[in-house]
């Protein structure tokens, strides 16, 4: 709390002492102590089982049908009061600000929810009769109104989280949410005054908690595919330099083409996976190729090129990896057909590596590498558009200006230090589009675009006798 600044202290103390005012009256107003007790045993139950998935820390529980029964069945104050009680469901010393500020959070939310209902004419929930469904689903509405507004402040204050960013992420992603589980709230309150309600009633619950469970489940096994990613991932840094962080940003940059396009959030996030693992099959070239400073062979060449058939045998038998074997496959194909593996042409080249190609290309020239300074970002976007449609997919690095337009670009954090040697000295990133690879031909040292399929002569000859 001390090391807050001094307006977010003031917020949250304001917090607090608006969670106080709107319980305050539940000392002296009638309320229902019993369905208060049972309601707030389940809630801190739900609470306690709660599971926290993923990397952003996606809370699952089935807390909310609770909060917003206690909402339909007690006044303001009791609903406050019960929602208060989450504040104690996870025990956690070190975190008793932040616990008692999510605590007053909800009441103030819950509090609001009541007062809403009942001014917009809600009555008693005394069976199905009385079912009062607008009044109910506009309860749930400004819980999550309230509760997105407080979460957008704090963050605000303390994190220098933009409100709008916030409420993007709070309240847009989550109102069907609010609306969905606010109708298994409904079902409970109804339920709650018939014959037998109250243990029927907490029996809706139950579908909910194996889904909570199942998700659980899930979420547990795309951290176990996560962590395969990432294994993979550090492999390939491990041998070759340039690609530390690399496969990161790309996968960034992928998923902000695909947020762009309008791509659905299970194809993006196997794009984001392929942007990954683009760069796999370097782990099948030798090191010494990855590594060696000045001219290549014709053979040491297409040894890199290889890389992306090698990176599809590496993950082929990974099952859930199956959506990114395009992207991965293709991505160093080009719209004119000179790309390589297979030299596949236009919108005959998978979405996946059109996507990745661009993302790429521009986070290549926005680090720093040891022949060269980064460029701005600015300047490789000039590059990407100069390249569209003979490289790149126009539409897709307009799509990459637009998003990069809106929401930056963070280039690498710790670039390779720019060195004061030849070219013909340094090490080469074989994917960078600005660059020319110095290839030794015969007698002569050539330079060749990375993009560009290079076919040794030998395999040139067998070709040609195999014709």
């Amino acid at each position: 709390m001390r090391s807050l600044p001094p307006i977010a202290r003031l917020y949250i103390a304001a917090v607090w002492a608006a969670a106080a005012l709107v319980i305050a009256p539940v000392l002296w107003r009638p309320v229902d102590w019993s369905t208060l007790a049972i309601l707030a045993i389940a809630y801190v139950a739900a609470e306690r089982a709660a599971t926290f998935a993923f990397a952003r820390s996606v809370n699952v529980s089935v807390s909310f049908p609770i909060a917003l029964a206690g909402v339909l069945l007690l006044p303001p104050s009791g609903a406050a009061l019960l929602v208060f009680l989450s504040t104690f469901a996870r025990a956690r010393p070190s975190a008793w600000t932040r616990r008692l500020f999510n605590g007053s959070m909800y009441s103030c939310s819950a509090a609001s929810a009541g007062l809403a209902y009942k001014l917009a004419g809600g009555g008693a929930f005394s069976s199905f009769a009385g079912l009062h469904l607008i009044q109910a689903l506009l309860a749930a509405l400004v819980y999550c109104v309230i509760n997105g507004m407080l979460l957008s402040g704090v963050l605000r204050l303390t994190q220098g989280v933009s409100l709008l960013s916030v409420w993007r992420s709070t309240l847009l992603n989550s109102i069907s949410d609010y609306l969905g589980y606010g109708m298994f709230g409904v079902v409970i309150a109804a339920l709650w005054h018939a014959n037998g309600g109250r243990f029927t009633a907490l029996l809706v619950l139950l579908p909910l908690y194996v889904a909570r469970w199942a998700f659980a489940q899930y979420a547990e096994q795309q951290k176990a595919y996560e962590a395969t990613v990432r294994a993979l991932v550090q492999a390939v840094e491990t041998k070759d330099y340039y690609t530390r962080g690399h496969s990161e940003r790309v996968a960034g940059g992928a998923v902000l083409i695909a947020d762009e396009i309008g791509m659905s959030d299970e194809r993006t996030e196997s794009l984001r996976l392929a942007g990954m693992l683009h760069d796999l099959g370097k782990l099948g070239v030798p090191t010494r190729i990855l590594q060696k400073s000045g001219p290549l062979t014709e053979d040491e060449f297409a040894a890199i090129q290889l890389h992306p058939v090698r990176g599809v045998e590496v993950v082929r038998g990974i099952q859930f990896l199956r959506e990114a074997y395009n992207g991965i496959m293709h991505h160093h194909e080009r719209m004119d057909g000179r790309g390589y593996p297979l030299g596949l042409s236009g919108k005959s080249i998978p979405e996946f590596a059109r996507v990745i190609a661009v993302a790429d290309a521009f986070d290549c020239m926005t680090s720093t590498r040891s022949y060269r300074s980064a460029r701005t970002v600015d300047d490789a976007l000039t590059e990407l558009q100069r390249c569209a449609g003979v490289q790149f997919d126009p539409d897709l690095v307009e799509a990459l200006r637009k998003a990069v337009n809106a929401h930056g670009w963070e280039p690498a954090v710790a670039p390779a230090p720019v060195e004061a040697a030849s070219a013909s000295s340094a090490q080469f990133d074989h994917d960078d589009p600005t660059v020319r690879v110095p290839v030794i031909r015969g007698s002569q040292t050539t330079r060749i675009e990375p993009a560009v399929r290079v076919v040794p002569r030998h395999a040139r000859r067998s070709e040609e006798e195999t014709r």
